[in-house]
């Protein structure tokens, strides 16, 4: 079973194309941006924010990674406030990841050419990881990174570091990111069920349509308790998710999707052939982890946190649940945990507190 949009969602979109825009751009913060090529000729992007020159600089810099049909740019949607920038203030080398496929380094064609959506998660975690790591390096002249990844770029660090004995990860933040699927939730399953002509496509149109919908009068999103499973729409503020879908949605590879798909049936992340088995790797990651997530989260819910967070090996771990419990000003939601209107009170300062002990 894939994930796959029905085919009137597409429709819809193109109708879309044809109304007036209705909505203004966003301006968002700018870092020098670099291109770097992984080992099989595929552009990535990686921008970077220098430590601010008033700030202690600390020991690792970091790679922020973004989630499954994201870009690196919803790290930065808060501005000053955003987790990106406040990492800059507390004197880290900050570097924003585009993993393959997003528009910046050049968006791959349907069919032909040199770049196409013939890809899929292992290719973020054996090439693209491997690539942004080594750029990052070469270019701070640091023996290390820290790694901070949303959704599925916690997933990927989990799956290269357990698996793949990736031994420049010095510290990892998850913020989100499921790895085990033994008890989905409803809102995934759902998701992971729909529509059935997905092998017509080339690729999920996730971002194209987003955009149509930004810049349109009809609403062309799914229902709205299954965009639920990616934030929890009280907990942003006024105007982000329009924004959101404005500068970070992005078009998914089919396979990234299948694989992704896979995991969801089978419980567990798995190599697209099946000869590697990431999930029951979780054992063998043994750097410090803080695994963060929101109450309200469906995609990386408390339960299956929980149980990630008992499967690692690492003597230095933690497990931070954003919560009105919590002490928190809300239950916090998927993407909401760093761009929700309260999240730089709330969250982010427990990311930034967990990592300055450790750099």
């Amino acid at each position: 079973m894939t994930i796959r949009p029905p085919l009137v969602w597409l429709c819809a979109g193109f109708a879309g194309m044809l109304l007036s825009a209705c909505a203004s751009s966003t301006k968002l913060p700018e870092g020098k941006l670099f291109h770097p090529v992984t080992t099989d000729g595929y552009p990535l992007s990686l921008e970077h924010f220098s430590a601010e020159s008033n700030a202690q600089n600390k020991r690792f810099p970091v790679i922020l990674c973004h989630g499954f049909m994201a870009s690196r740019k919803y790290y930065k949607m808060n501005g000053s406030r955003s987790l990106a920038m406040q990492l800059q203030k507390q004197g880290y080398d900050v570097w924003l990841l585009d993993l393959r496929g997003r528009p910046d380094a050049g968006s791959p064609s349907l069919f032909y050419g040199e770049y196409t959506y013939d890809y899929n998660m292992d290719d973020y975690i054996h090439r693209d990881m491997d690539t942004a790591i080594s750029f990052v390096m070469e270019q701070t002249g640091a023996s290390g990174v820290n790694w901070i990844g949303h959704s599925m770029g916690g997933l990927i660090a989990y799956a290269r570091i357990g698996s793949l004995g990736e031994e420049r990860i010095k510290n990892l933040v998850t913020i989100g990111s499921p790895f085990l699927f033994e008890t989905p939730t409803r809102n995934l399953n759902t998701w992971n069920a729909l529509g059935n002509c997905s092998f017509l496509l080339p690729v999920l149109p996730m971002g194209s349509m987003a955009r149509m919908e930004r810049h349109s009068c009809i609403s062309l999103s799914p229902d709205k308790y299954l965009m639920n499973m990616f934030w929890y729409p009280e907990n942003l503020p006024e105007g982000m998710e329009g924004s959101m879908k404005e500068h970070t949605a992005n078009n998914i590879a089919i396979g990234v999707a299948d694989q992704f798909a896979a995991a969801v049936e089978d419980g567990e992340v798995k190599s697209e052939d099946g000869a590697i088995n990431y999930t029951r790797n979780l054992k063998r990651v043994r750097v410090p982890v803080l695994v963060l997530g929101g109450r309200r989260d469906h995609l990386g819910s408390p339960y299956m946190l929980r149980e990630i967070y008992e499967s690692l090996g690492s003597e230095d771990k933690s497990l931070f649940i954003a919560s009105r419990a919590s002490g928190q000003s809300e239950d916090y939601g998927h993407t909401d945990l760093f761009v929700g209107t309260n999240a730089g009170e709330d969250v982010i300062p427990v990311i930034l507190e967990w990592l300055n002990e450790r750099n």
